[in-house]
Protein backbone atom coordinates (compact mmCIF):
# COMPACT_ATOMS: atom_id res chain seq x y z
CA UNK A 1 0.00 0.00 0.00
CA UNK A 2 1.17 3.17 -0.67
CA UNK A 3 0.24 6.99 0.39
CA UNK A 4 -2.44 7.32 -2.39
CA UNK A 5 -3.91 4.26 -1.80
CA UNK A 6 -3.79 4.82 2.24
CA UNK A 7 -5.72 8.18 1.20
CA UNK A 8 -8.40 6.41 -0.81
CA UNK A 9 -9.01 4.06 1.97
CA UNK A 10 -9.42 7.11 4.35
CA UNK A 11 -11.67 8.95 2.73
CA UNK A 12 -13.82 5.80 2.26
CA UNK A 13 -13.89 4.99 5.97
CA UNK A 14 -14.65 8.73 6.85
CA UNK A 15 -16.42 9.58 4.38
CA UNK A 16 -14.65 12.85 2.71
CA UNK A 17 -13.19 13.38 -0.26
CA UNK A 18 -9.69 11.97 -1.32
CA UNK A 19 -8.31 15.33 -1.08
CA UNK A 20 -9.22 15.91 2.21
CA UNK A 21 -7.66 12.17 3.52
CA UNK A 22 -4.66 12.91 1.48
CA UNK A 23 -4.36 16.18 3.40
CA UNK A 24 -5.08 14.36 6.62
CA UNK A 25 -2.31 11.51 5.50
CA UNK A 26 0.02 14.29 4.78
CA UNK A 27 0.03 16.12 7.79
CA UNK A 28 0.31 13.05 10.14
CA UNK A 29 3.62 12.05 8.66
CA UNK A 30 4.78 15.91 8.79
CA UNK A 31 3.90 15.87 12.57
CA UNK A 32 5.98 12.39 12.99
CA UNK A 33 8.70 13.33 11.20
CA UNK A 34 8.92 17.27 12.82
CA UNK A 35 8.96 14.80 15.99
CA UNK A 36 12.06 12.60 14.88
CA UNK A 37 13.45 15.71 13.65
CA UNK A 38 13.19 17.30 17.65
CA UNK A 39 14.31 13.74 18.78
CA UNK A 40 11.36 13.20 20.58
CA UNK A 41 9.56 9.56 20.37
CA UNK A 42 6.30 9.12 18.81
CA UNK A 43 4.04 6.58 20.57
CA UNK A 44 0.83 5.57 19.16
CA UNK A 45 -0.60 3.09 21.64
CA UNK A 46 -1.84 -0.54 20.08
CA UNK A 47 0.27 0.54 16.68
CA UNK A 48 4.13 1.09 17.99
CA UNK A 49 6.87 3.49 18.57
CA UNK A 50 8.74 5.83 16.28
CA UNK A 51 12.12 7.13 17.21
CA UNK A 52 15.42 7.47 16.74
CA UNK A 53 18.69 5.21 16.88
CA UNK A 54 22.05 6.27 17.43
CA UNK A 55 24.29 3.82 15.41
CA UNK A 56 28.35 4.27 16.51
CA UNK A 57 31.06 5.21 14.50
CA UNK A 58 32.92 2.43 13.09
CA UNK A 59 35.40 1.34 10.44
CA UNK A 60 34.50 -0.21 7.46
CA UNK A 61 36.55 -0.98 3.67
CA UNK A 62 36.25 0.36 0.93
CA UNK A 63 35.38 -2.37 -2.32
CA UNK A 64 37.52 -1.58 -4.47
CA UNK A 65 40.55 -0.35 -3.24
CA UNK A 66 40.09 -2.35 0.55
CA UNK A 67 41.50 0.69 2.39
CA UNK A 68 39.89 1.02 5.78
CA UNK A 69 37.47 4.35 6.33
CA UNK A 70 35.84 5.54 8.91
CA UNK A 71 32.19 5.12 8.47
CA UNK A 72 30.47 8.20 10.71
CA UNK A 73 28.07 8.10 13.69
CA UNK A 74 24.42 8.77 12.53
CA UNK A 75 20.44 8.85 14.10
CA UNK A 76 18.27 6.74 12.08
CA UNK A 77 14.66 6.45 12.28
CA UNK A 78 13.23 3.32 13.46
CA UNK A 79 9.87 1.77 14.05
CA UNK A 80 9.50 -0.58 16.91
CA UNK A 81 5.61 -2.48 16.60
CA UNK A 82 3.52 -2.54 19.64
CA UNK A 83 2.58 -5.77 20.81
CA UNK A 84 -0.92 -5.75 20.41
CA UNK A 85 -0.19 -5.16 16.32
CA UNK A 86 2.29 -8.02 16.93
CA UNK A 87 -0.18 -10.22 17.99
CA UNK A 88 -2.63 -9.08 15.25
CA UNK A 89 -0.31 -9.54 12.33
CA UNK A 90 0.60 -12.97 14.06
CA UNK A 91 -3.27 -14.43 14.14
Amino acid sequence: MNKTELSKIMATAQSCTQAQAKTQVASILAVIQQALMEGEKVYIPSFGTFELRYFLPKQGRHPQTGAIIEIAGANQPSFKPAPALKMLVNS
